[in-house]
């Protein structure tokens, strides 16, 4: 089973984007949970309307976002965890090609490859660059890279290493691969 965890604050306008991507998935074995912040906007009422259960994280400072993703771990049943950002939507067969990824035992990671829906040129070309980086580091297994924001790992070794660290402000994502990376390989899919 997979567990899909989704840090909100305010995402409203985004949510129903995503469920959308996640229910039109080709692969059924998942469950979702959305971590909120406190938002003061539609976001609660779209994931309650969607059958999403909710749980609330206590923000402590404006970055909290390890701290939801640690919360929705610790309550997810999945053996792969998949990490979202609200504003994300998949391609229908994501968890299909995650899922198979998952089958050799020695891979602990896997991120997808990332573009945004709307923006110019150089935001698209950020993009690219970042994805063949992530891709290039994967394959030479020099530092293994796993960020942006789809990310999924293997539950056992992410619960052992204690998940995101909540003291981190930013590079939480990088700072997990570099920790997990002891555990196995990152595998990155177009």
């Amino acid at each position: 089973m997979i567990s899909v965890v989704i840090p909100t604050l305010n995402e409203g306008r985004n949510l129903q984007s995503c469920f959308d991507s996640l229910l039109n998935q080709t692969f059924k074995d998942f469950e979702v949970l959305i971590v909120d912040g406190g938002s003061h906007d539609s976001t609660v009422q779209i994931a309650e309307r969607n059958g999403i259960p909710v749980m609330h994280v206590l923000k402590k400072r404006p970055h909290d976002v390890s701290a939801a993703r640690n919360q929705g771990m610790r309550a997810a049943k999945g053996d792969v965890m998949v990490f979202l950002d609200a504003d994300t939507t998949l391609s229908r067969n994501c968890f299909e090609v995650v899922s198979d990824h998952f089958r050799p035992n020695d891979v602990v990671g896997v991120s997808c490859q990332t573009f945004p829906l709307e923006g110019n040129g150089l935001e698209h070309l950020f993009y690219k660059c970042n994805n063949l980086l992530i891709d290039a580091a994967n394959k030479l297994k020099k530092n293994q890279l796993s960020y942006f924001s789809c990310l999924a790992y293997r539950r056992a070794p992410l619960v052992r290493i204690g998940g995101f660290r909540e003291d981190l402000q930013a590079c939480e994502d990088l700072d997990l691969a570099r920790r997990l990376s002891t555990y196995g390989r990152f595998v990155f899919t177009r």
